[in-house]
């Protein structure tokens, strides 16, 4: 696209200048003369020795106007290298502001991206945080849940076993008082059969005296009596 707008310009300006150039010599010529001499690239020799006014002032005129083109050629060639560094820097200040435009848009993208990013790992940190705060709560509360079972089970197991205890003290001591009751009960059978033994030897003795016809009968009488106490003594010590 550039490259057409230089040779369009280029064009123009050399239209231009051919046109300028057309109209500066037909006003230097004067009238009469002919038109092959206006374009001849070359200094017209002069055919005779001794020149006319007329062909000194025409070949003077020539040599003033391909001056003239020259100078205008080289504002041209000025023109068009001034044209060209414009537009070289107007081309790298587009393409520059260009660049930066599209580095910015990169940039601004990169933020947006990385502020994406942000948040969202934002919101997991947040969402793993709460999750393992209720976790920890969770375990919290069933691990208080567990303490307070083992703890009711200690207690009960406590329990059970005072009352284990209990039962195996009354048990003791019942045997206890059942083995004194035996104990007693033998120790009273024991001195029964002892009293018994002893009243029945009283009495063998007695019966004994009494039937002794060698003994005075007040004696027999007051063993007799004797005897009945001894009777009634053994009637109470068995009930």
């Amino acid at each position: 696209m550039h490259k057409y707008l230089i040779l369009f310009l280029t064009g123009l300006a050399l239209f231009l200048t051919a046109c300028g150039t057309d109209n500066t010599q037909h006003a230097t010529l004067l009238p009469g003369t002919k038109p092959a001499l206006r374009y001849n690239a070359h200094p017209t020799t002069i055919p005779k020795a001794n020149p006319t006014d007329e062909q000194i002032r025409l070949l003077k005129a020539q040599t003033d106007a391909k001056a003239r083109l020259a100078e205008i050629e080289a504002r041209k060639t000025e023109r068009l290298k001034k044209l060209e560094t414009e537009r070289a820097i107007t081309a790298a200040r587009i393409e520059a502001e260009t660049t930066q435009k599209i580095k910015n848009l990169e940039l601004k993208k990169t933020q947006n991206t990385n502020a994406a990013n942000t948040r969202i790992a934002s919101t997991k940190a947040q969402t793993d945080i709460a999750t393992e705060k209720e976790r920890q709560k969770t375990a919290l509360a069933r691990q208080q849940e567990e303490i307070a079972f083992y703890r009711q089970l200690l207690i009960a197991g406590a329990i059970l076993l005072f009352l284990f205890m209990l039962l195996i003290y009354l048990l003791y001591r019942h045997r206890q008082s059942l083995k004194l009751k035996l104990h007693e009960d033998q120790l009273r059978q024991q001195a029964w059969l002892e009293s018994s033994r002893q009243h029945h030897e009283k009495v063998t003795k007695l019966l004994e005296i009494i039937a002794d016809e060698g003994v005075d009968k007040g004696v027999k009488k007051e063993l007799t009596k004797l005897l009945k106490d001894q009777d009634q003594g053994a009637v109470k010590l068995l009930e």
